[in-house]
């Protein structure tokens, strides 16, 4: 079943990559790939700003990537060497061949997660309760789709089970009195620097787990075996990030300063000014109990939809006959706790399916305690003598409501895959073959402004530049590009700024500077031209993808440039 679903997911129901966070990572591992070292062709106004503070005033096209984890990066590395045939779009096709390559080895990570689950419960429980984990995991949807967006999810997954794994070893040693405490410990601090290294929101898990260590592993010494490697990669990589960036913390540092005073990192990362908004300890106490709230509330679909993952919390109340067990237990309620408050400082803007979402590392563990407990109640009431249906009768109808979402959602996405003959994709907002033939209007010194650069950047493979929070941001950004002889090709605008849930929602959203240029690129299929007289320097509109409207056709995602580009690139 699982290699069966594994293929199905990788080919069937494939849309391609859906996670910008991915999207980055791999456009900088095709730069590594091509000798250019950690360059990117995403360009953030904040990096931007970062440099120049920095005393760093050269071409864009040396710009160095200061926000990604590196991890994820250099495992994909091989992965562009390995398939450098592959780079460039593919002219029949509107899936890009390496999101599959990147999926498939997310997916081989999952299934690698799986192994190390069963391994962790088996150790903790047994070979039973294992096996329905290992059932529940297999037949999770949100799982396969968490999967089937990027990479670093499922990589994390993989790091956290494997620091489990470790952690019970340790607990065990500690019980049994048993040498070898310190080994554990030391292999538990060098994978969770690796999970460090893959996401920053694993810093809260690394607290989390130097806490957890600190408590039950002996000598309490022993904490700092399991802190220290995550503090030396993380010095390690800071002083890189000031060498390259002019701050340790590179352009990532906006996630912090967001999440003490903005809803989101977008607004700053995306603002060439160079100030940050003062402090407001109110309005971040207000945000932090609301995402905690929200977070709550949503907890069931942030848990997969896993029903016995939820019963967690129950067992915390149940005495477990093993040391090791009853000590787990309260490590992950420790390490999710502490994931907990830094996903609320945060937030989760896309609700389960967000970059920073890290409940579902622990479904695994969380269900395998969830369906003991379920069994020991259900034993209580007498119906284990009643053979193998009596005795599984509880766990087996738990997972048929687990699997719900699957049973509902795979036969629709197998079908429409079908149909599409694989050229489904994750429209809206993502349309790769049509993002891709920006590349064939811009040359290789010019510059392409957009709502959307992580994806311009891989599918189009030319430079991208998140579009400033001001139209005086980006004038004073075209100057400083063009004295480098970096001049800006056009904008490209998708439905990132131009989804909205009303009209006027453009004109107070994160792209209002823009509301002209959205709504004329949007309305000009339809014969709305909203062009005002000001000095906006694109005027030519290509329209790349829309969908029809009567007899005319709204516009979706256009391409505005000075001159038309687009008949040029035809009459070739």
């Amino acid at each position: 079943m699982l290699v069966a679903l594994f293929f199905v997911q990788l080919f069937a129901t494939f849309r391609g990559i859906s996670s910008p966070a991915t999207m980055d990572a791999a456009q900088v591992a095709r730069e590594i790939a091509r000798g250019n070292g950690f360059h990117t062709k995403l360009i953030r106004p904040y990096a931007w700003q970062q440099q120049l503070k920095a005393g760093k005033d050269a071409p864009l096209e040396q710009m160095v990537d200061t926000h990604q984890p590196p991890l994820p990066t250099l495992l994909m590395v091989p992965m562009m060497q390995a398939f450098k045939g592959h780079w460039k779009f593919p002219e029949s096709s509107r899936i890009y061949p390496l999101d599959r390559v990147i999926v498939g080895a997310s997916l081989l990570l999952f299934v690698a997660s799986i192994g190390l689950a069963y391994l962790t419960v088996q150790r903790v429980f047994d070979a039973w309760i294992a096996g329905w984990t290992v059932i529940l995991m297999v037949l999770c949807q949100y799982f396969w789709e968490v999967g089937r967006s990027g990479l670093t999810p499922m990589m994390l997954l993989f790091f956290f089970n494997l620091a489990l794994y470790w952690l019970v070893g340790a607990l065990e040693a500690v019980e049994e009195g048993r040498p070898g405490v310190a080994r554990y410990a030391v292999g538990l601090g060098l994978v969770t620097a690796c999970m460090v290294m893959t996401h920053w929101m694993a810093l809260w898990l690394m607290l989390g787990l130097t806490v957890a260590a600190a408590i039950w592993l002996r000598p309490r010494a022993l904490a700092l075996a399991v802190l220290l490697p995550s503090v030396l990669a993380l010095a390690a990589w800071g002083w890189r990030n000031q060498m390259v960036g002019g701050d340790a913390l590179g352009s990532s540092k906006a996630m912090l300063q967001a999440a003490l005073m903005l809803p989101g990192d977008t607004w700053l990362l995306r603002d060439f000014s160079g100030t940050s908004p003062p402090v407001d300890v109110g309005f971040l106490l207000r945000k932090t109990l609301s995402n905690l709230i929200d977070q709550f509330g949503t907890l069931y679909l942030h848990l997969g939809a896993v029903l016995p993952a939820g019963m967690f919390f129950l067992a915390l109340l149940h005495p477990f006959k093993k040391g090791e067990t009853r000590n787990l237990r309260w490590a992950l309620a420790i390490v999710w706790g502490m994931a907990l408050v830094g996903m609320s400082f945060v937030g989760l803007p896309g609700k389960e399916f967000d970059e920073n979402q890290m409940h579902q590392i622990f479904i695994p563990l969380f269900a395998a305690y969830g369906l003991a407990f379920l069994t020991v109640l259900w034993a209580r009431l007498g119906f284990t003598h009643a053979g193998w249906w009596g005795k599984n009768a509880l766990v087996v109808t738990v997972v048929l409501i687990s699997i719900l979402p699957m049973v509902r959602a795979l036969p629709l996405e197998v079908l429409a895959g079908l149909y599409n003959k694989g050229q489904f994709a994750h429209w809206p907002p993502y349309l790769p073959d049509r993002i891709a033939k920006v590349k064939d209007y811009v040359d290789e010194k010019e510059l392409v402004y957009t709502d959307m650069p992580w994806a311009v950047a891989w599918y189009a493979d030319c430079k991208a530049v998140w579009l400033p929070m001001e139209v005086a941001q980006f004038n004073e950004m075209r100057d400083r590009s063009r004295a480098h002889g970096e001049e800006v090709a056009g904008m490209l605008f998708t439905p990132l700024s131009s989804k909205v849930s009303n009209v006027t929602d453009v004109f107070s959203g994160e792209y209002r500077a823009w509301a002209p240029e959205v709504y004329r690129g949007s309305g000009i299929g339809l014969g709305l031209d909203t062009l005002s007289t000001g000095t906006f320097p694109f005027k030519e509109i290509f329209p790349l993808a829309g969908q029809p409207v009567g007899t005319r056709f709204l516009v979706q995602m256009a391409f505005m440039s000075d001159r038309r580009r687009w008949e040029a690139e035809a009459a070739k």
